[in-house]
């Protein structure tokens, strides 16, 4: 029981420094939303807003199943973006730029992960 606390708070505060970046550095999540999504201001800021909000809501006994489900939902809308930085060899133009096999590992073993995490806090 402790360690699913331990790792209750590890991810509440995650998702909370996340959801804060996407104000504190917007421009870093701008070249990160694919070109085919309208409108990447509010893309960004809305899913800053969304983290934040998950985040408080893995605090609290009733709510943190539909917390943990909002992640996991979450999580599954950002891979159109992760697979975006995979179809950019890994550089995004003003963002960053990283191996490629750091953009796959991020598909494919980062986003499961926290997905998993989620579900396993979700008690």
């Amino acid at each position: 029981m402790k360690r699913i606390h331990f790792l209750r708070i590890l991810l509440i505060f995650f998702f909370l420094f996340a959801g804060a970046n996407h104000f504190i550095n917007p421009n870093f999540y701008f070249d990160q939303i694919p070109p085919y999504f309208n409108d990447k201001e509010f893309i960004n800021y809305a899913s800053g807003i969304i983290e934040i909000v998950l985040a408080f809501g893995l605090i609290f006994p009733r709510t943190r199943m539909l917390s943990s489900i909002g992640i996991i939902l979450l999580m599954t809308a950002f891979i159109p973006t992760h697979w975006y930085v995979i179809e950019q060899k890994g550089c995004l133009p003003s963002a960053y730029c990283v191996p490629i096999w750091a953009a796959w590992l991020r598909l494919i073993i980062l986003q499961p992960l926290f997905i998993y995490w989620a579900w396993v806090v979700r008690k």
